[in-house]
């Protein structure tokens, strides 16, 4: 699957997959998506989490295949020679994920996902991070693989950074849709001293900007992906600003890696780091004002 389908970054817009999970109308950023594949044998491993089905041998490399229907408490009619696997892309590790079909990809703009209620969101248990409504009033729910993965692995969940010191008194605007990492690099920072702003989408962070004196930020840290406005058209605006343009803007995301890196630049990005690096991402906001990147 071609990635890089979106001809200009900080429009706004991005593709997403859409395809279902037993009863469920997903979606997933065709950023993320590295190919779309049929049945593959599945090895199984002994003792391994129950969300995790097995692995595959996928043109030399073994992959973790994510029983999402099982996940997601669905069912599928389905039988496993019939279902697909989505091959994705997060935060620097592979996965693959088996789902009941693929229905197509669709391009739409960021102002059409809707930030779920609270109340759907079970405490920040229900991995949903948006909600996008379609003329025939169907609904696709945009899924957060990270914290599914995270809450599998551990290992690859993010965790509040050891830093604390050095950002005293430095105010900080951070733009995180998911509220469980949201509260991570809010609690980071402030351990580290900071005062921090923090936004669930872009715009709501680019209000806050032009009604504030810019002397006040230190920097700001943006996710790629959120409902409303994403953080290519957040930065975007930021750096075309006569008032704003000095402000250093750090991408944070799942999606930062070397494959997409070129549309930070692009937008005039200052520094982009993957997530789940917290530590490194606290040092380089340490740094950012004495540092060329």
């Amino acid at each position: 699957m071609k990635q890089d389908i979106l001809l200009e970054s900080g429009i706004n817009e991005l593709e997403i997959v859409i395809f279902t999970a037993g009863d469920s109308v997903l979606g997933i950023n065709v950023a993320k998506v590295e190919c779309i594949i049929t049945f593959q044998p599945i090895t199984k491993i002994p003792n391994s989490d129950k969300n995790i089905k097995g692995v595959i041998n996928y043109r030399g490399r073994v992959i973790p295949v994510l029983d999402l229907i099982k996940t997601l408490n669905n069912e599928c009619s389905k039988t496993p020679e019939e279902r697909l696997l989505i091959l994705i892309n997060i935060n620097n590790s592979n996965f693959a994920v088996e789902v009941s079909s693929v229905i197509g990809i669709r391009r739409l703009s960021w102002q059409e996902i809707e930030v779920p209620a609270a109340i759907l969101l079970g405490n920040n248990q229900t991995p949903i991070t948006g909600i996008v409504k379609t003329t025939q009033d169907e609904i696709i729910l945009i899924l957060d693989f990270e914290k599914i993965i995270g809450d599998i692995d551990p290992a690859l969940s993010m965790k509040e950074s050891k830093a604390t010191k050095g950002l005293e008194g430095k105010r900080v605007v951070v733009a995180e849709d998911s509220t469980f990492l949201l509260k991570i690099v809010n609690e980071s920072f402030i351990k580290a001293g900071a005062i921090v702003e923090k936004f669930s989408n872009g715009k709501d962070a680019l209000d806050y900007l032009l009604n504030s004196s810019t002397d006040e930020v230190h920097c700001v840290i943006t996710d790629i992906e959120m409902p409303i406005m994403d953080g290519l058209t957040l930065t975007k605006q930021i750096k075309s600003n006569e008032k704003l343009k000095t402000i250093p803007v750090i991408l944070f995301s799942s999606i930062a890696n070397e494959a997409l890196r070129h549309k930070g630049a692009s937008v005039g990005a200052d520094a982009q780091i993957s997530k789940p690096e917290i530590d490194k991402l606290v040092e380089l906001v340490k740094n950012i004002r004495g540092t060329v990147l």
